[in-house]
């Protein structure tokens, strides 16, 4: 199933001719069946975007740390559909709070993906050509996962975050196309972030209304007094370091935090989140005392889930500015256009999700460095990335690799912290 919105303009709605929009009030939102379990509430987004202004924003926010661009556009878009604000609810001007849902119920952000992925991987992407006047569309059905394409060609997407007056919003579309992902169908109220038609820009889209929280209560229930919820975080947040997790309503035993997992691919694995599990509360469910693991994690939100199994027992999503080692691991997707190449070929090395404008380096080990290359034999390249973060470098081959398989990361320095693409494996024939 394909849920599509499409834009109008005033009331007339672009596709072939164009018709009146009559909006009607009184039916409210609708559902297209079936909900997400806790095992799909992960949101990633392969960042393919490729108009000039679609990865404007180049400025990190403390209460969405290590992520810009598209990428913050749509978690913001996902984080509004949460159970209560995500951290305290700022970085986005054109609302007072981001999370406002109110249900048992929080998409669970995950990062980068390396690819547009299948029908049910729960990655956002952009889609060349166009289809009238249809915007964007979600691929379902909801208990097994979605999909949701941009279609990238056809608007000038704008990331925001302020005010979009030009162009289509990425976050308004977003949020909207979420909604059906979470099980919503179109609602008849024109005022609803799932009203069927884009007015103008989008950006409205950005904040539900009541008659969208009306609909996530009734697919996952209003909101249970007994969530748990995380009011801060504070320690070492690096490899191995320990923390303190401030909150309420965590279980005295039981408890597990749910990390921004560090794999990167376009495929269910990549949303899987890092789980620390059997961790205990004090303070009467307020405190938990805890070690981070030693790999396999990045920065950007995380949750505590309590020791139930529905949907009221996983916590809003909070900032975790983490350092994983790299702070901002695997968020750059590389590929390379031949995996077994001979010597004396030429190959192309591609990525998307860069920092903007900044210098990188792309290395090579004939060790795997993973999640973030340390030390490396060799330097492939060299250069300066673009203001869509999307760019290409060719290499040829060298004869002296001949029978040996190399390890190819790029890494980007942006703000004294390092940003890293996944593993390219290269068996050279």
């Amino acid at each position: 199933m394909k849920n599509v919105l499409r834009l109008a303009i005033g009331s007339s709605l672009l596709v072939g001719s164009a018709m009146v929009v009559a909006p009607q009030e009184a039916e409210g939102y609708t559902t297209i069946g079936g909900s997400l379990g806790l095992a799909q509430r992960d949101l990633r987004v392969y960042n393919n975007f490729s108009g000039s202004n679609a990865n404007n924003n180049n400025t990190i926010h403390s209460n969405w740390p290590q992520y810009d661009g598209a990428e913050l556009a749509l978690w913001k878009a996902g984080a509004e559909w949460n159970s209560r604000a995500h951290g305290d609810g700022t970085g986005d001007s054109t609302q007072s709070t981001v999370g406002s849902g109110g249900a048992n119920f929080s998409f669970v952000w995950n990062g980068n993906a390396s690819g547009v992925g299948g029908g049910n991987d729960n990655i956002i992407s952009s889609l060349g050509g166009s289809s009238g006047g249809v915007l964007a569309y979600c691929e379902t059905p909801i208990s097994n996962g979605w999909r949701i394409r941009f279609y990238g060609d056809a608007w000038n997407w704008q990331d925001g975050p302020g005010n979009v007056t030009s162009g289509q919003d990425i976050q308004g579309v977003g949020c909207h196309e979420l909604g059906h992902a979470l099980g919503l169908g179109h609602s008849s109220t024109s005022s609803a972030t799932m009203y069927a038609y884009a007015i103008g820009t989008g950006a409205p889209n950005r904040s539900i209304a009541s008659d969208d929280i009306n609909g996530v209560k009734h697919i996952y229930g209003t909101m249970s007094g007994g969530m748990p919820s995380i009011s801060d975080i504070t320690g070492s947040m690096t490899l191995g370091g320990n923390i303190t997790i401030t909150g309420t309503n965590f279980s005295s035993t039981g408890n597990i935090l749910w990390l921004q997992s560090n794999v990167l691919n376009g495929s269910n694995s990549g949303g899987n989140m890092m789980k620390v599990t059997g961790l205990s509360s004090s303070g009467g469910g307020t405190v938990i005392n805890m070690t981070l693991p030693t790999g396999g994690w990045e920065g950007g939100a995380v949750h505590v889930q309590s020791n139930g199994s529905g949907g009221s027992s996983l916590s809003e999503s909070h900032p975790f500015g983490g350092n994983g080692g790299g702070s901002a691991n695997d968020t750059i997707a590389m590929t390379i256009s031949d995996n077994t190449p001979n010597p004396g070929q030429l190959v192309t090395l591609s990525w998307s999700g860069a920092p903007s404008n900044k210098s990188y380096t792309i290395v090579y080990s004939f060790t795997d460095g993973s999640p973030l290359f340390t030390t490396w034999n060799g330097i492939v390249g060299a250069g300066a990335t673009t203001s869509s973060g999307i760019g290409s470098y060719n290499k040829i081959i060298p004869s002296r690799g001949s029978g040996r398989t190399a390890y190819v990361e790029m890494q980007v320095v942006d703000g004294g912290e390092i940003y890293n693409s996944n593993t390219v494996v290269v068996d050279i024939n």
